[in-house]
């Protein structure tokens, strides 16, 4: 048990959490995850609370939960669980009809047939009558269809009083810095914007710290699933996320996915340039 606590040390430290910060994310208390990371599992009151607990931790520091748990397995010596499998469905059998006799399929394909033959008919005859008859000729002897009004405009010149379709306005745009990104924060550079206006939407539960404009947001605390946020800045916004996997940022009207692509405890800056 000492290999996945080292296991799970290491990927704390990878991401530059301390067990307080893990604790706060988890609400798991700090000497059950001082037990976690030394591999002493007997300290847990049970083995749901300790597999919770597993659970728990990896989310947190960006690990499958799911691999974790079959790691613990293994080492534990439980066997591997096994899928559910899907009962097969009889396909019930055709009743068998005597030489001679007209199978009900068959008699049902012979009624379909005969009502669009007749569906066809009344159609045909329909508009037959309708469109088929000789129109009434005019004064010269032949029909002429009366021309289309002519539209202002339509003869290629400018009509007094028409305005030109104004052009676009210039869309926002949102790219990355890569010069001034690292492994723990991507930059990004926000142009043809007034301000900058962040909405935020939790898919999972998310640890989450934010400063606008070089001043704290709110402080630091968990979203659960479904909570939104929002927030406005005339300069810049930093945001830290411990599972933006788990979010979906869309920043002036725009999804960010380069957010959501993180799996670990990642920062971002948002600057506005003009």
């Amino acid at each position: 048990m000492n290999e996945l606590g080292e296991f799970l040390k290491k990927a704390r430290r990878d991401n530059s959490l301390s067990l307080r910060e893990i604790s706060e994310l988890t609400k798991i208390q700090v000497h059950y995850l001082e037990a976690l990371e030394e591999g002493d599992f007997g300290k847990f009151p049970g083995e749901v609370y300790l597999k919770g607990a597993l659970r728990n931790y990896a989310e947190a520091v960006g690990l499958d939960p799911e691999t974790v748990l079959e790691q613990y397995r293994s080492l534990a010596g439980e066997p591997p669980a096994e899928e559910p499998v899907e009962p097969v469905k009889k396909t019930p059998s055709r009743p068998h009809t005597l030489p001679g006799e007209r199978s009900p399929s068959f008699i049902y394909g012979l009624i379909v047939i005969l009502l669009l033959l007749a569906a066809g008919s009344y159609w045909f005859v329909k508009n037959y009558q309708k469109d088929g008859l000789p129109l009434e000729p005019g004064p010269s002897g032949n029909q002429e269809e009366p021309a289309a009004p002519e539209t202002p405009g339509s003869s290629g010149e400018e009509t007094p009083g028409q305005e030109e379709t104004a052009p676009n306005e210039t869309e926002v745009e949102i790219r990355v810095s890569a010069q001034e990104s690292t492994e723990r924060e991507t930059v990004f550079y926000v142009n043809n914007a007034e301000q900058l206006e962040l909405e935020l939407l939790c898919s999972e539960r998310c640890w989450i710290d934010m400063q606008v404009d070089g001043k704290e947001q709110f402080p630091q605390r968990n979203l659960q699933k479904g909570e939104e946020i929002t927030a406005g800045a005339s300069e810049k916004i930093w945001i830290r996320l411990g599972n933006p996997r788990g979010v979906k940022l869309t920043l002036n009207g725009i999804d960010v996915a380069e957010v959501s692509r993180q799996k670990n405890p990642h920062n971002y800056l948002f600057v506005l340039k003009n």
